[in-house]
């Protein structure tokens, strides 16, 4: 049997397992384990820079699925959307870093953007990914960087929602949000095999 797994298959597996699929030759700094620490400026450094992988990553998908001119109607009209806020969520946080801002890594989606159903499928795992990094990353800022990352969290929450609504699930199917830990988050996005 022939059985081709999807990029999007493999982000599914990683992110309801937390399990990490080996995805060569990525080299991504390791997310440190915040636990028990007291929120500082170095680990809001470290905690943005997660942040703004996981942007450069979703900038990055829907500019690719753009691209490649598969999308039509109402997908198209949330990837040219969800795209503009991506951009601009990157463009924040790169001048809240300032100096510290991590460079825009390489990136492969493989055939998660070549058709509507591909896009919609590895978008929403995506998404649901983004407000459970930043859901992770809050307890461990500053309160200075955490009014930034509430900012955006929100309006991830929202792409969430709208691309669930299109893909036919229910937009919030949970009271509240499940708690992914950082490293879990980052396992998941490299398993992914987004980052080249």
């Amino acid at each position: 049997m022939n059985e081709r797994r999807t990029r999007a298959e493999i982000f599914e597996r990683a992110l309801l397992t937390g399990g990490a699929v080996a995805a060569g030759g990525i080299a991504v700094a390791a997310v440190a384990d915040p636990a028990g620490s007291q929120p500082s400026p170095a680990q809001d450094a470290e905690l943005l820079n997660f942040a703004l992988l996981i942007e450069y990553v979703q900038a990055g998908f829907y500019a690719d699925a753009l691209r490649r001119g598969s999308l039509t109607g109402e997908v198209r009209a949330f990837a040219r959307r969800v795209g503009a806020h991506e951009r601009a969520h990157v463009a924040f946080l790169r001048k809240a870093l300032g100096g510290k801002a991590r460079k825009a890594p390489e990136l492969d989606f493989g055939d998660d953007t070549t058709s509507p159903e591909r896009f919609t499928d590895a978008s929403l795992k995506l998404e649901d990914l983004a407000v459970a990094g930043y859901n992770a990353a809050a307890p461990n800022l500053t309160k200075p960087a955490l009014a930034a990352a509430a900012k955006i969290v929100s309006v991830e929450a929202r792409h969430a929602a709208w691309i669930r609504a299109i893909a036919g699930v229910t937009p919030a199917p949970d009271a509240s949000e499940p708690q992914l830990s950082a490293q879990r988050v980052m396992k998941t996005l490299k398993g992914s095999g987004y980052l080249g």
